[in-house]
This record gives structure tokens, sequence and C-alpha cells, in this order.
């Protein structure tokens, strides 16, 4: 099955031979992604990250994924449910917070964790034992900004992450989001990975690849405050 997913700058397209023209263009599937860089309008820096990211301060929040994967530990195709739990700790000063993720018949209901204060927003995946996590993903880091970029260590690979996109519209599925910016990532081992992010709401698509483990896409089909 092909997925495909649109994504633009604001304000920017074009009526080319009666048929809408876009200056950027992605393609994302299970097969890969080809993208078309477009200039952006400049916006204002971003520095509070938690205006861009899911809402895992928000008990109740509730989020739901279209999944199609190659990797261990995830389903080949299905959805995924994604449960905010609240605050669960702390790390550091960062407090930490859990959401229940549901896998539509496939495993069991897992604890993921998150951490997240206005300057960043990490994604620690699960706890292996206490104290003690399987991953430390930043996802996002203030300033949010067109060209920004960031690194840091994940299961020891060191990854680097740029802002390639920042006030975009995207269409995931059917559905049209403002103000999205999108993170390329790029680990040294071979990981690569694209996750956007829409002021509000939060991620609304991400694929990721590591080398040995396989590919995890992820789309938002639907999301409740």
């Amino acid at each position: 099955m092909m997925m495909m997913l649109t994504m633009k700058n604001k304000n920017a397209g074009w009526l080319r031979n009666g048929l809408l023209c876009l200056p950027m263009f992605v393609s994302v599937s299970m097969f890969g992604c080809s993208m078309t860089d477009a200039p952006q309008t400049p916006l204002a820096p971003e520095r509070d990250v938690r205006n861009y990211y899911t809402l895992v301060a928000s008990p109740g929040a509730y989020y739901d994924y279209a999944v199609t994967s190659t990797a261990p530990y995830h389903p080949p195709s299905g959805a995924l449910g994604m449960n905010m739990q609240g605050l669960a700790d702390t790390i550091g000063t960062m407090p930490l917070y859990s959401c229940l993720w549901t896998y539509q018949n496939y495993g069991t209901p897992t604890t993921w964790y998150y951490g997240l204060t206005d300057k960043q927003a990490i994604n620690f995946g699960t706890e292996s034992w206490a104290g003690n996590y399987t991953d430390s993903w930043v996802d996002l880091q203030s300033p949010l900004q067109d060209s920004a970029t960031w690194s840091f260590t994940s299961q020891g690979e060191q990854i680097t992450a740029k802002i390639t996109q920042y006030g975009a519209s995207a269409q995931v599925g059917v559905k049209t989001y403002d103000d999205v910016l999108m993170v390329q990532f790029t680990g040294a081992g071979g990981t690569t990975g694209t996750e956007w992010f829409a002021r509000g709401v939060g991620l609304i698509f991400s694929n990721v690849t590591r080398p040995n483990l396989g590919m995890v896409e992820n789309q938002l089909q639907s999301f409740q405050k």
C-alpha cells in the first residue's frame, strides 16, 4: 500500500495549465521518501518546544496513528493508540511523563517515557529497569527555527538533527496542518529519519530507519486533548 503525504510552504503554490503546482512536494511511503526544497518565509524563532510537541503533559490526551514497520516489536501494519498518563518522575530537573502505547491486535500495552521542558523534548523509550531507559532521542531542541541543528547520542550512535522546514503546511492523509516544522535526522552509524510536528498538536508524521533494526513509520489519524 502506497501512503502519500504532501508538505508546502505557507502562501506558496501556483496554477499552471489548470493544475496546482507546489514549490515543495514530499512523497513518503513505506518504500522511501523524496523531497524538493523550496524557500521559506522567515518566521520568528520559537523558544518553547512544548508549543510543537505531543501533549505528553496532559493526562487523557489521546493520539491514534497508522503504523507501517519492518522493525522488531512493531507490527508490519496497523494502528497505534497513545494515551497520555501525565507526570511519572523526573530525570535530574527534567519532568518525565508516561504514555501508554497500545497496538491494535499486536502485543500488550507498553509504557513509554518522555522528558519535556521548554528547552528540550526527549523520547526515552521504555524503562529497562528502575530509572534506566532504552533510549535518549532528542526530538526537539530550542530555539526552533529554520536550519537550526542539534546533536545527541541515541543507543550509542551520534545523531545530528536539522530543521529543514519551519512554518509550512502539511497534509497527512486527508487532513491538512498549518504551522508545521520538519526535522531531518542523520546518524553516524547510518540512521536516517524525518519527523513532522504541528503547533498545538505534536507529532503528525515520522519515518525513522535504523541499521539492523528496520524502519518505523507513523501517520497521525486523529487526536483529542
